[in-house]
């Protein structure tokens, strides 16, 4: 079993990117309007991340360094033919040491309220000091850090 974390370099992993975000994010929960061409996926340090599992493209999400020593997780999704099977766990911990490469040394994310259990369980906790400016609906999140250790 190989895993990859990619930062989106080409064309193939933009539509596997958001291939899956659209579908698990949107479709799934019954919104439209999904938009590819959202200018925040393409700043300079925000990192649109792609999960590969023996080569194949399994989960995304976004990673937004706020150049403070924090960072925003946005928008995490695992394809639905392959939740359950620990690709979110191995995500959650590949993005955790790809910030901490970047000097990262707190994330935060606004996690859906059916996502808790799962980030609670990968040592993130509930967190109500700091909300980060949410790109998602923010009013149906619950705010949660993680403190990396290295």
């Amino acid at each position: 079993m190989t895993y990859v974390l990619v930062r989106i370099a080409d064309e193939a992993d933009w539509r596997a990117y958001h291939d899956i975000r659209r579908l698990v994010l949107w479709e799934e929960r019954g919104l439209g309007s999904y938009d590819e061409a959202r200018p925040e996926e393409r700043l300079p340090d925000h990192h649109p991340l792609l999960l590969r599992f023996n080569a194949r493209a399994c989960g995304t999400t976004r990673l937004d360094d706020l150049r403070d020593g924090t960072g925003i997780v946005r928008l995490v999704a695992i394809s639905a033919a392959l939740r359950g099977q620990e690709h979110g766990r191995v995500l959650d911990a590949r993005v955790a040491d790809y910030a901490g490469k970047l000097g990262i040394r707190t994330l935060f994310v606004n996690a859906a309220a059916d996502a808790v259990g799962f980030y609670a369980a990968t040592g993130w906790e509930r967190f109500e000091g700091y909300r980060p400016q949410a790109a998602e609906r923010a009013d149906e999140c619950v705010p949660m850090r993680k403190v990396i250790v290295r």
